[in-house]
């Protein structure tokens, strides 16, 4: 089993190469570790994250309209290395430098950081917001109790 601070690790490896491809593989993973601690998160609040292609948006929305500041610009970041991560994967004519593949880790660390530095009064707090979202915004409830 691997484990997103695996992919994390991978990723802060993959900066110290000294081609194009590594820098571009490190952005991927510090996405992909990004991206799943950040679902690990809203399913450990209770709620059913989609698979597939939805579960890119469904999360960085959820973070950002969470009421927590420092959620919030994770979900931003996250969706901002989303679009580093398309451009080194699917756009090969543009330059992906080791700078950006530096700048992509420390953005996935600093998610990382911000997810272990949740209270559990953030994290209830988090849970309520995004059930209004849901129902008020989004007439939809992905919200599921969580047994005890």
């Amino acid at each position: 089993m691997i484990l997103d601070r695996d992919l994390l690790s991978l990723a802060e490896k993959l900066c110290l190469g000294t081609s194009e491809s590594e820098w571009r593989c490190a952005v991927s993973r510090a996405y992909y570790a990004a991206f799943h601690r950040a679902r690990d998160l809203l399913q450990a609040l209770g709620f059913e994250v989609p698979r597939g292609e939805l579960a890119h948006a469904f999360l960085w929305k959820r973070l950002q309209t969470c009421g927590n500041p420092s959620l919030g610009l994770a979900g931003s970041d996250l969706n901002q290395l989303r679009g580093q991560r398309n451009r080194a994967d699917y756009d090969l004519v543009g330059d992906v430098s080791r700078r950006t593949a530096m700048t992509a880790v420390e953005t996935a660390a600093a998610i990382f950081r911000i997810i272990e530095a949740l209270t559990p009064d953030d994290r209830e707090a988090a849970v309520e917001i995004i059930k209004a979202y849901e129902r008020d915004i989004l007439r939809e409830s992905t919200w599921r109790p969580r047994p005890r």
